[in-house]
């Protein structure tokens, strides 16, 4: 009842209605205050506040704890795939294996035998004859193979990857994946098969002449010293394929036994040339003790050793192509490695900026609340007063209006 903020220190004893003007000013004053605090409290605890936070040079573990919707450019834009991608591709076993070894006993015995049988016409398409050039073809394939990996694989690890914002764990292995699923699938084998499909385009476009006359035999219609030698294209399949017009021309190659009989060899074939020959072939012989000892029973030699059919992918074996294996490349697994931790060593982010809308942050709020209550404050001091003068001279002013309307 008796507060007053608004006493006038240089007048210490001021009149009664003085006094009660002051403390009526304070009164005013206090419910005012109240009044707009209350509303300014009210309304700051329901507003949104946008608040940017700022991480200077953030580790993996803080960035993992970030929200989604930070910001992280990266230092580095363009960032080689070989910083945080290996590759360790695991060859088909036949193209490391003992069978297309140069000086190994396989080719050696298969060498043997083509050398004593080279001059004897009627075992030109025997196992004999044809085998080791089978063998020496599927070593040619290997190795270009395993050539044609080699460089596509030097040329995409020094390629890059352009990122401006820094990609997230999950987002990073999705499109890791699918760049080199695309490498794998579509670049490479493409490469690969685009060379291997010229060469067989380049030899049988020109009509090229085998130096084994598995395409094309001479054949002298008389004796003279000076002569046309005539060229005869050689027909496969019961004479129902003839190379003439069809290079790809194939049937089932046979082993000579002891006996004098025929041996059909599983899977093996032989045609026009050996490369057609092969890709046309199966590998189901060499992964079969079985047949291995038949052949080297025949050939008078000491047993082979089969592959393991359980360290290929390519199954059926015995219905699986060497032209489908080429196609995947002789690839049993590419052996993909990829590490996030590196590529977010490599981006090396500067700065990761968030921001968040929060409702009520106590730190914020309370000095919005602060601030606007020092100003409301000072404010309300020059209104007050103000206010209460101008509605007591009005009401002056109308009072003596009317007293002067009443007295006349």
């Amino acid at each position: 009842m008796t507060l007053n903020m608004f006493e006038n220190v240089h007048k210490p004893n001021p009149s009664d209605e003085e006094l009660n003007a002051q403390r009526n000013w304070t009164r005013a004053y206090i419910v005012v205050l109240i009044v707009i605090m209350a509303s300014v409290i009210y309304i700051t605890m329901l507003s949104y506040q946008t608040v940017t936070t700022i991480v200077d040079k953030p580790t993996l573990d803080e960035y993992a704890n970030l929200p989604k919707s930070a910001d992280c450019l990266c230092t580095n834009l363009s960032i080689p795939y070989r910083t945080f991608i290996n590759f360790n591709p695991q060859f088909h076993e036949v193209c490391k294996s003992h069978f297309i070894e140069l000086n190994g006993k396989w080719m050696s015995l298969l060498y043997d035998s083509y050398k004593y049988q080279r001059f004897n016409k009627r075992n030109l398409r025997t196992f004999q004859r044809m085998a080791l050039f089978h063998f020496q073809a599927i070593q040619a394939m290997c190795r270009m193979v395993i050539l044609a990996v080699k460089n596509e694989l030097t040329l995409f690890l020094n390629s890059t990857l352009t990122t401006v914002e820094i990609l997230e764990s999950d987002l990073f292995e999705k499109k890791i994946n699918a760049t080199i699923n695309n490498f794998c699938l579509n670049t490479m084998r493409s490469n690969f098969l685009y060379s291997l499909q010229l060469i067989r385009n380049m030899y049988s476009g020109n009509g090229l002449i085998s130096g084994l006359t598995t395409n094309w035999y001479p054949v002298v219609a008389f004796k003279a010293t000076i002569g046309t030698i005539y060229m005869k294209a050689q027909k496969y399949n019961l004479s129902s394929c003839n190379c003439a017009t069809m290079p790809a021309c194939v049937e089932s190659m046979s082993l000579e036994l002891n006996s004098g009989s025929n041996w059909t060899v599983p899977g093996m074939m032989i045609g026009c040339l050996p490369l057609e020959s092969m890709l046309e072939s199966t590998l189901e012989c060499i992964y079969d003790q079985d047949c291995l000892n038949t052949i080297t029973e025949t050939l008078l030699n000491e047993p082979i050793r089969p592959l393991s059919s359980a360290r290929t992918r390519f199954k059926p074996i015995n219905t699986t192509k060497l032209i489908t294996i080429a196609s995947e490349l002789f690839i049993e697994d590419w052996g993909i490695e990829f590490a996030y931790e590196k590529y977010f060593t490599s981006c090396q982010p500067k700065t990761c900026s968030y921001t968040s809308s929060e409702r009520f942050r106590i730190k914020d709020s309370m000095g919005t609340i602060f601030t606007i209550y020092g100003g409301i404050c000072i404010l309300l001091q020059f209104i007050i007063p103000i206010g209460f003068k101008l509605v007591h001279k009005c009401f002056s002013r109308r009072t003596r209006q009317i007293t002067a309307m009443d007295t006349s």
